[in-house]
């Protein structure tokens, strides 16, 4: 199964002191050594999570960029394409969801062939499914 991760989950990995950090982490780590399993996240997050670690956080510039090595390391970034935004764009004229940002976000993962998008976004969850994709809370099996 392939999963998209939301950035709120890039964030919680990043950033363990995060709210939902500690769902996030555990319901990865139960996930990632799966050989059924692969991720992505959207790469165009990654500016967004720089500015806000070196910026409002004021984390070292040169730990923000290591820690996004890692993560690109361990998780392929998947970028958006115009077409992403084509999509959204229809699909917010069409009222399937009001948030412009998250229907690009989901338009990107099903160009990349996902089926599901995990999430902590209440707005997301309470949507369920978007397209062909599932929507998912990042719970582990322990804590649902």
């Amino acid at each position: 199964m392939i999963f998209f991760l939301d950035a709120n989950i890039c964030l919680d990995l990043l950033d363990t002191k995060r709210n939902n950090a500690a769902h996030s982490v555990s319901w990865y780590l139960e996930h990632k050594d799966d050989p059924a399993h692969s991720f992505y996240f959207s790469g165009d997050f990654l500016t967004t999570f720089y500015y806000i670690m070196t910026e409002k956080k004021k984390k070292d510039p040169m730990t923000i960029v290591n820690a996004i090595d890692a993560l690109a390391e361990e998780i392929p970034p998947f970028y958006l394409a115009h077409s992403d935004f084509v999509n959204a764009r229809g699909s917010f004229h069409q009222r399937l969801f009001d948030d412009f940002e998250d229907l690009m976000m989901l338009e990107s993962a099903i160009r990349a062939g996902t089926k599901t998008f995990v999430t902590n976004d209440k707005a997301l969850l309470q949507l369920g499914k978007f397209k062909s994709l599932a929507i998912i809370a990042a719970r582990s099996k322990d804590k649902k």
